[in-house]
């Protein structure tokens, strides 16, 4: 689980390893650069980088 904090409420979330790993799935067949998440509690868009979230990922 990796952690990302939203920038219009500083509310600090979890991301599960299955939700990095879809996102980046999605992020290559889209050939994305940002996956957007939204806050639990204020419901703002939070835009993760593709980097970051390769370096979330778990190791095969």
């Amino acid at each position: 689980m990796r952690r990302v904090r939203c920038q219009r409420c500083g509310h600090m979330f979890s991301l599960s390893r299955e939700a990095v790993i879809a996102a980046l799935e999605e992020l290559r067949e889209k050939d994305l650069e940002y996956y957007t998440f939204e806050c639990p509690r204020c419901r703002h868009v939070v835009k993760v980088p593709r980097a970051d979230l390769e370096r979330m990922a778990p190791r095969s």
